[in-house]
């Protein structure tokens, strides 16, 4: 079974970018921006959502055919001028990454950004990470998966893949990252999760095994 390439994308929005009122200039711009994404050939759907932690950063995931998909949208005339508008509204660099989300329960990919809040959690580890270590890594997750599975009030499923590109990261500086994408009922349901014995004894293979971590909530649409 193939599973599409999602594009991860964060954007720091300039002060005051209504991007949801779609009759305000941020929101023109945002609604311009979704628009032409969506046109695009490999194009299959796209969320996004403010993050909850920090308000002023928008978290956008883009399921494209291939990466090879999205990396011809870049490389087309129309990029550019396409990169300037968004740009307007935008107050620094774009995070750009892919990643192969695989399911790693039983519901699908596409729950995982449906649901009403969604965990996006990134463990980093070092370049020097071999093909087996990532295999390691993976089994690790698969069992991590099934805490929540079982134990977890309001879960909604998890996926999980390496980020294709190389990350930054402190605890690293360049290295690989594996990001998992889960889905709550809400954010108390999530935190609550994390407080339990069941969550700490699951969670401790993969902590060793990381470097460092980053985990943000989303409340995501889908375009």
């Amino acid at each position: 079974m193939s599973f599409p390439a999602t594009e991860i994308a964060i954007l720091p929005l300039l002060p005051g970018s209504q991007i949801e009122d779609p009759s305000s200039n941020a929101g023109k711009v945002w609604t311009d921006t979704i628009n032409t994404v969506s046109q695009q050939d490999g194009f299959q759907r796209a969320y996004w959502g403010r993050r909850i932690e920090n308000p002023s950063e928008v978290q956008l995931l883009i399921d494209w055919d291939s990466v090879d998909a999205h990396k011809k949208f870049m490389a087309t005339p129309e990029y550019e001028p396409f990169g300037k508008h968004i740009g307007s509204i935008l107050d620094g660099a774009v995070s750009i990454h892919h990643a192969i989300l695989k399911p790693q329960s039983s519901s699908t990919v596409a729950s995982r950004f449906s649901a009403p809040v969604t965990e996006i959690v990134t463990f980093y580890f070092p370049s020097s990470t071999s093909a087996s270590d990532k295999s390691d890594i993976e089994d690790a997750v698969s069992k991590f998966s099934k805490a929540p599975q079982q134990h977890a009030e309001g879960f909604r499923g998890l996926s999980g893949g390496w980020i294709v590109e190389k990350v930054e990261h402190a605890s690293v500086g360049e290295g690989w990252g594996f990001v998992g994408v889960a889905g709550w009922d809400s954010l108390d349901a999530h935190m609550a999760f994390r407080e339990t014995k069941e969550f700490k004894e699951a969670i401790m293979d993969l902590r060793n095994r990381a470097k460092g971590t980053a985990m943000y909530h989303v409340k995501l649409q889908e375009k």
